[in-house]
């Protein structure tokens, strides 16, 4: 019985964090780091304030909890694919594409959260590192852009190039996606990276 109360209450635990962590990110998405309040989250939980500062010492803090935790999760998704080695390079690159917009339309207001905190005047209050974040996926991608080079699909000396092109256009449609402008379709990674590989010229000038 003991046992059986101790695994309830753990439960019962991970879920008011994880109701605590939906509705942060669903405020925060909607009204930004600043006019949000740790009253609005409590009652959007549910819960009291100091139940979320339990969890959380401090707005700051599950802030960057919030952030830390969905960075981690998309990184560790993308170096699986990369990494994984059952199929040519170019699928690998589709995939690698997919996994960014998967993990964009299965955390829409994580994302859109992050976009204006990135990119506003709100991303001083926080103490997260995104330049370094960055560089490691700017690192992880670079591995797959070589393993292209050596398959012949990629200039050699290119590959940083093809995975800044690849983060600036799959950027671009995340963002619209998320601002409700644009949709994600199942074949556009596949696109996209085709695009990349075939260059975007007519394949018979003259015939232009």
């Amino acid at each position: 019985m003991g046992n059986a109360r101790g695994k309830q209450t753990v439960q019962n635990d991970r879920s008011t964090k994880e109701i605590i962590e939906q509705k942060a990110i669903s405020i925060l998405s909607e009204k930004g780091y600043d006019a949000a309040s740790i009253r609005e989250i409590a009652e959007a939980s549910g819960v009291t304030k100091p139940v979320i500062y339990y969890y959380f010492k401090s707005k700051e803090n599950l802030c960057h909890y919030l952030i830390s935790s969905g960075l981690e999760e998309f990184r560790h998704q993308l170096e699986a694919v990369c990494e994984d080695g059952r199929e040519g390079t170019f699928e690998h690159i589709v995939r690698a594409v997919q996994v960014q917009f998967d993990f964009c339309k299965g955390n829409t207001e994580f994302v859109r959260f992050l976009y204006a905190l990135n990119f506003g005047p709100d991303r001083k209050k926080i103490n997260y590192d995104f330049h370094a974040y960055g560089m490691d996926i700017l690192r992880i991608m670079t591995g797959l852009m070589r393993r292209g080079s050596e398959e012949g699909l990629i200039r050699r000396g290119k590959e940083e190039t093809a995975v800044y092109y690849l983060r600036g256009i799959v950027n671009t449609y995340v963002m619209l996606y998320v601002d409700g402008r644009g949709e994600l379709p199942p074949d556009l990674a596949r696109t996209i990276v085709t695009d990349m590989m075939n260059g975007l010229g007519p394949s018979n000038p003259d015939a232009e």
